[in-house]
C-alpha cells in the first residue's frame, strides 16, 4: 500500500481530470446516483438526483447533488450551475407544500474549512420552522470603513476576472467602474507597437489560464488526498 507520501507524489503528477477520476471511484455519492448504494431518493433525472440525507438537521432535509463527480462548486460547469439552482427552486417549493414548512435553508459547503465532510458537491435544502434550533444562523460581525474598503479593493480585480469583466477606473470613495470586455475589433492593418501588443497581452493571458489550471489542480489535489487520508 502506498504511502501518504507516495500517494501525493503520484496526485502532483495527475491531471485535473485524472484526479477527478480518482475521487470519482473512491465517492459514495457517486454510488448513490449510480443506484448502486440504496438511498430514499425525491427526485432524479439525467444530470442530478436528490435524496433523503440519512442524519438530517430536520425531517425531510434533502441532498440534492450532480450525478456528474464534481468535489466542489467552483468546479461545475456554469449551464450545470444554472439547472442546479432551478431544481433546487422546484424542491424548495415542494418541501414548503408538503410538509408544511415555514421556510427552507438552501446550503452548500466548498471544502474542509466550510465544513464540507464529502469529496462530492452537495446542495442542502433543510426544511425550517420557527423556533427549530437549527444552528445555521451565521453571526454578525462589525467591520469599519476603512476594512471594508481594503477588502473591496483586494476582491475586485478577482470579481471582475471571474464575472468576464475588466476594471477600467476607480470613483473617489466608490467601487471601481466596471465594463464588458469589448468585441474584437474588425481587421485592420496594426503599427509594430500595436502588434507587440497584442502579443504581450496573449502572453498574460497564456499565464493566468495556466495558473486557474494550477490552482484548480491545488484545490482538487487538496481534496483527495484529505478525502482518501480519511478526513471528513
Amino acid at each position: 500500500m502506498a504511502t501518504d507520501e507516495e500517494m501525493e507524489e503520484q496526485l502532483k503528477n495527475m491531471s485535473p481530470e485524472q484526479i477527478r477520476e480518482l475521487q470519482k471511484q473512491q465517492c459514495i455519492f457517486c454510488r448513490i446516483a449510480e443506484g448502486k448504494i440504496p438511498a430514499k431518493k425525491v427526485y432524479e433525472d439525467e444530470l442530478f438526483v436528490a435524496v433523503l440525507d440519512i442524519n438530517p438537521g430536520a425531517a425531510g432535509h434533502i441532498l440534492l447533488m450532480p450525478k456528474e463527480h464534481y468535489a466542489i462548486l467552483p468546479q461545475m460547469p456554469e449551464e450545470l450551475v444554472a439547472q442546479l439552482g432551478m431544481a433546487a427552486k422546484h424542491l424548495s417549493q415542494a418541501v414548503l407544500r408538503a410538509l408544511k414548512a415555514q421556510g427552507t435553508t438552501i446550503i452548500a459547503s466548498n471544502g474542509l474549512a466550510a465544513g464540507q465532510r464529502a469529496s462530492h458537491f452537495l446542495l442542502h435544502i433543510i426544511p425550517r420552522m420557527e423556533g427549530d434550533g437549527i444552528g445555521v444562523i451565521l453571526p454578525q460581525g462589525a467591520i469599519n470603513e476603512a476594512e471594508a474598503k481594503k477588502l473591496q479593493m483586494q476582491l475586485q480585480p478577482f470579481v471582475d476576472r471571474a464575472m468576464g469583466k475588466v476594471s477600467v477606473a476607480s470613483l473617489p470613495g466608490g467601487p471601481p467602474v466596471t465594463t464588458e470586455t469589448p468585441e474584437e475589433p474588425k481587421e485592420s492593418v496594426k503599427s509594430e507597437a500595436e502588434e507587440k501588443a497584442d502579443e504581450e497581452k496573449e502572453e498574460s493571458r497564456g499565464n493566468e489560464e495556466k495558473e486557474e489550471v494550477q490552482e484548480q489542480k491545488g484545490s482538487d489535489l487538496d481534496s483527495i488526498t484529505d478525502f482518501l487520508a480519511g478526513g471528513k
